[in-house]
């Protein structure tokens, strides 16, 4: 039998559902190098994916197991070193040892660094900037733990030691992304939702079937749990998400993705928009007046929809969008590309793209 846990830890921090995930292969993340991966390879400490059981299943090594495994009788201890997706300052951990009962390391700790020449795993291993993020911390059998990161660097590079020696399942990195705004070309398109920029989903109506992220994951879904999905609505309403955007900026067009919902998308959407000065309490954003910048319309199941000529009231910049969608269902990718606010090239979306008419904002399959 094969399974997985997909249950949301009701007594995980707040990093955790507030922060980017800056570590895993969905957005980028690589494992450089390690010290050994006898058992299981490196690469799966990474999966952005849950940890799966499979009790029948066994390789020359051994027994599989969905994680990072070492052999046994290690004298020192063993390691690794990470880079992250999305360089950022981070704020927790989440080690999982998920599946690994009696073959989890008693303990880990993680050291970081920041290069940005994109250094090779020698260069790395050798190098003495090094420092220590978190000390060496106690592990469990089978489940996760939660640690906090005390500092405000920002990093590219993890090094993450187990002791002696053992299985880890998943390491998970949350943080803020720091994105260097200087290399974005005045008047360029940028997408101010997607998580590598630093948007982050705020809050949201249901999430029932799909980490709510996953709407602004890079690429398109590889599949229909590799997006945001409700479940079904027995009753008056409808479904939304709310994403606050890496800055505020001026939205010239948007892409709504149903990528794999075929029988479960929404029959229509609609966005708004509003700005943190007219909504000082963050947290209570939904209480005020929002200006819609996308009226109520059609989707369709498993296309990709642009928005540019649609797009109403959008001459000045936002910070929060919504997207809400009616009733339930799902979708796959939300991109809200904006031209950042204050560049010379900063006009409603009638203007800033004369040149370029022959985009098609009306649906189209892929």
């Amino acid at each position: 039998m094969v399974y997985a846990n997909n249950t949301v830890d009701p007594n995980a921090p707040f990093y955790v559902s507030e922060c980017a995930e800056l570590l895993s292969d969905k957005v980028g993340g690589v494992v450089l190098g390690c010290t050994d991966q006898w058992f299981a390879e490196c690469v799966n400490l990474i999966k952005h994916s849950s940890p799966v059981w499979d009790a029948d299943k066994y390789v020359d090594t051994g027994k599989w197991m969905d994680g990072w495994e070492t052999k046994r009788h290690n004298p020192d201890h063993d390691w690794c070193i990470l880079k992250l997706g999305i360089p950022g300052v981070i704020y927790g951990f989440e080690i999982d040892t998920g599946y690994f009962t009696g073959n989890y390391p008693p303990h880990a700790s993680i050291e970081a660094l920041c290069d940005d020449s994109n250094p090779n795993f020698n260069k790395l291993k050798e190098s003495k900037d090094w420092e220590v993020i978190l000390k060496k911390s106690d592990l469990g059998s089978s489940c996760k733990k939660y640690y906090e990161c005390k500092s405000d660097k920002r990093f590219t590079h993890l090094k993450f030691r187990i002791y002696p020696d053992g299985g880890v399942a998943r390491l998970r990195v949350y943080g803020k992304v720091i994105k260097d705004w200087t290399l974005v070309i005045p008047g360029e398109l940028v997408d101010l939702a997607a998580i590598e920029n630093g948007g982050l989903v705020t809050e949201v109506s249901d999430h029932f079937y799909g980490n709510k992220n996953n709407i602004i994951m890079p690429g398109r879904s590889v599949n229909m749990g590799d997006g945001w999905e409700t479940k079904r609505r027995r009753g008056p309403g409808n479904d939304w998400l709310t994403v606050k955007l890496a800055k505020e900026g001026i939205v010239q067009r948007i892409e709504v993705d149903t990528n794999w919902f075929k029988g479960n998308f929404p029959t229509s959407c609609s966005i708004d928009a509003i700005h943190s000065d007219c909504a000082p309490d963050e947290t209570h954003l939904q209480e005020y007046q929002w200006t819609n910048i996308l009226p109520n319309t059609p989707l369709c199941g498993h296309r990709r929809h642009f928005f540019q000529n649609e797009l109403i009231n959008n001459n000045k910049p936002y910070t929060h969008i919504r997207l809400n969608i009616f009733p339930d269902g799902g979708v796959s990718r939300l991109r809200i590309n904006c031209s950042l606010s204050g560049s010379k090239n900063n006009n409603n979306n009638n203007t800033i793209n004369n040149a370029n008419n022959d985009f098609k904002s009306s649906t189209r399959e892929q």
